[in-house]
């Protein structure tokens, strides 16, 4: 964020009279509307902050930190007293009031632009520290809850002169368009870079499957060996460990096993039986594996024509996250979970998939699925929030590209699950419906 730029911004914000409505919408991303009809963005990630708009933001997650309730708390509905950027440096501070009845809240907020200590500030009125996005201490300053907030001292602002701000709707439009150009490029492909790794690893697990004869050979191996030591064992002590047998056909057969005879041989049982078993099913285990890849498919196809940082985050979570989700038994092998906020959205990888989420879905969840074309199934949670638009449109968009492969217009159906009625495993009946349009791009 420049200086200059800086100073135009606020002059700009001190027409705005309060701010109707704050809140962290990233870990790093704030969005307040101003007099109820302006919405801006304030990016405070160390590398690249600035001040921006984005109509077509999606909320992907709900902060709850001690931090997130004081910003509530202090701000939300609150009077704007004072609008400032101290001089020579690259924070905008803003003073605001809250009255409730006899009460008067006065607190502040300091967006400090400063690089690698790039922070927000919430203070009360005589200064100290109520919260801050990133608490540290260091020789000249220690942001702490209760310490004394310490102004930073004037500097010396080497930067090019900035252009005069004409149009600053056009001005936010356009530090949004060239910050996610930037975020959205590397962001892209760090996601693609962990998808290539799982489905180069079900790949080779694919190309590794053993054929259904081989394992049927290592199945007869086993249990002609297990015969031969069955038909044996009155004459081995159970101390043995080192046993050489004449089988039927004159072949001499070495055992070296690691527990008595009588256990051994259950085990040679046991290992022929598993691996027959695994003959059988070998078909279901090569299906299951081409099901995650055409998955790992559909869902690169997605983050591919993603359009901002907050989809990419949506559709494949930080690791952490990932792994926070499934200590909570989030994790289902035939069904992926998007989080859109409060809305959980949840789509069958295959038939087992759909069949569970229509028969564990509540009756005030929705239900998408495309018009008059097999599909997977797509249910909303919504926590007993109205089904927002964005959420339609993630879970529409969802619903196509997980169940079609070419490019072009599709109309996705969409009603409560109440209006849903099963016929048999995943075929349904549906009434009450709206229908919405997607593009699938090539």
């Amino acid at each position: 964020m420049k200086y200059q730029s800086l100073i135009q911004i606020c002059e700009y914000l001190q027409s705005k009279k309060f701010i109707s409505h704050i809140k962290r919408t990233g870990d790093n991303l704030f969005k307040i509307c101003f007099d109820g009809d302006e919405t801006l963005f304030f990016d405070m990630d160390k590398t690249s902050s600035n001040i921006h708009k984005n109509a077509a933001f999606v909320e992907s997650k709900t902060y709850k930190a001690p931090f997130d309730v004081v910003l509530a708390k202090r701000f939300v509905k609150s009077k704007i007293l004072k609008i400032a950027v101290p001089q020579n440096n690259r924070i905008l501070s803003l003073r605001a009031e809250l009255s409730a009845g006899y009460k008067r809240l006065v607190s502040e907020i300091h967006f400090e632009f400063t690089g690698r200590f790039t922070n927000v500030i919430i203070t009360d009125e005589a200064g100290v520290i109520l919260e801050a996005l990133r608490h540290f201490d260091n020789d000249f300053r220690s942001i702490r809850v209760g310490k004394k907030l310490i102004p930073l001292p004037p500097r010396e602002i080497k930067e090019q002169k900035a252009a005069r701000i004409e149009d600053f709707s056009a001005f936010f439009e356009a530090e949004f368009k060239s910050l996610n150009e930037r975020k959205i490029t590397s962001l892209r492909n760090v996601k693609l870079a962990r998808i290539e790794k799982k489905t180069e690893a079900l790949s080779q697990s694919l190309k590794e499957l053993p054929s259904a004869a081989e394992l049927l050979r290592q199945a007869e191996l086993f249990s002609l060996r297990a015969d031969l030591l069955k038909e044996n064992l009155y004459k081995i002590k159970d101390y043995e460990r080192h046993i050489s047998l004449i089988s039927r056909t004159g072949e001499r057969v070495e055992f070296d096993i690691q527990d008595p005879p009588k256990i051994a041989l259950s085990q040679l049982y046991a290992e022929a039986k598993r691996l027959r078993n695994k003959s059988a099913n070998l078909h279901l285990e090569e299906q299951n594996l081409k099901s995650k890849l055409e998955f790992y498919e559909s869902l690169c196809e997605l983050i591919q024509n993603a359009q901002s940082e907050q989809e990419l985050e949506i559709l494949l979570p930080r690791k952490r996250i990932v792994q926070e989700r499934r200590k909570e038994g989030e994790g289902e092998q035939d069904v992926q979970n998007f989080y859109l906020g409060d809305f959980k959205i949840s789509v069958g990888k295959n038939e087992r998939g759909n069949i569970r989420l229509l028969k564990n879905s509540g009756k005030e969840d929705f239900w998408f699925h495309l018009k008059d074309i097999p599909s997977a199934h797509v249910i909303v949670k919504t926590n007993k929030q109205n089904l927002s638009e964005e959420a339609v449109q993630m879970a529409a968009k969802i619903c196509v590209n997980f169940s079609v492969k070419e490019s072009g217009k599709y109309l996705v159906d969409y009603t409560k699950r109440r209006n849903v009625k099963i016929n048999e495993g995943a075929f349904v009946n549906y009434i009450n419906f709206k229908t919405i349009s997607v593009l699938k791009p090539q």
